[in-house]
């Protein structure tokens, strides 16, 4: 299935920005009268025909409309961003695809990239979307130092994914639907960190018996979270 996607959906005559315009009608060569299928990004998916096949500013009228379940409990992910910006850029675009919430980055005492720029990675969750097939749309937060990050209120679990082999707590025994998960950089969370977790209501977990890269534990995080919730 094609999907468009377009967040301002209101009655009457809508039109796609200038990038699905330009899709719709230089390359997929639909002209008035065809339909097409829109997603907002807020759940709902939209059935339309196109009424101005104009390919900067492509217009069209809604047919009808389907609002999605909303899904179970609410699923969180923090992670500190990779030094190399493709592999935040792969971990987002799969997140999205097995299903994430929102994910939030943060700035890690080991973290290798200080400055993020989520305008790209919302362009890649948005992709993912389409891919998928999903019409909710995660929230994709800027990043913020980890104290500040962890210091605010969550509804829900909360957990700090950290490598420990002496005393390993499963992620998967312990999710319950409603879960924030914190993921840390290459060189992990330091012990200061850690504590400072801990202490402001996280709990310790595993995410298993493989030390991971990054956004490597941020895929197992997403499963986790989707397959024992």
């Amino acid at each position: 299935m094609q999907l468009f996607f377009q967040p301002d959906i209101t009655q009457g005559v809508n039109q796609l920005d200038t990038e699905e315009s330009r899709h719709a009608i230089k390359v997929l060569r639909l002209k008035i009268g065809d339909q097409i299928n829109i997603i907002d990004g807020k759940g709902t998916f939209y059935k339309a025909v196109i009424s101005n096949d104009n390919f900067r500013k492509c217009e069209f009228k809604i047919t009808s409309q389907e609002q999605t379940p909303p899904t179970n409990g609410y699923k969180h992910i923090a992670i500190a961003p990779t030094k190399n910006i493709d592999r935040t850029e792969w971990f987002v675009e799969k997140a999205v695809e097995i299903g994430i919430d929102r994910i939030s980055f943060v700035l890690c005492k080991n973290s290798e990239r200080k400055v993020l720029k989520t305008d790209r990675l919302m362009k890649k969750a948005i992709s993912a979307m389409k891919q998928s097939i999903k019409a909710t749309l995660p929230v994709i937060d800027e990043i913020e130092p980890f104290q500040k990050f962890v210091t605010k209120p969550h509804d829900g679990a909360k957990f700090i994914a950290f490598v420990d082999f002496e005393n390993p707590t499963a992620l998967k025994d312990l999710v319950t639907g409603t879960d924030l998960v914190l993921v840390g950089p290459e060189g992990d969370f330091n012990s200061e960190e850690v504590d400072f977790a801990l202490k402001n209501g996280f709990q310790k977990v595993s995410l298993g018996q493989s030390r991971l890269r990054t956004e490597t534990a941020g895929i197992a995080t997403a499963h986790i979270l989707n397959l024992f919730a």
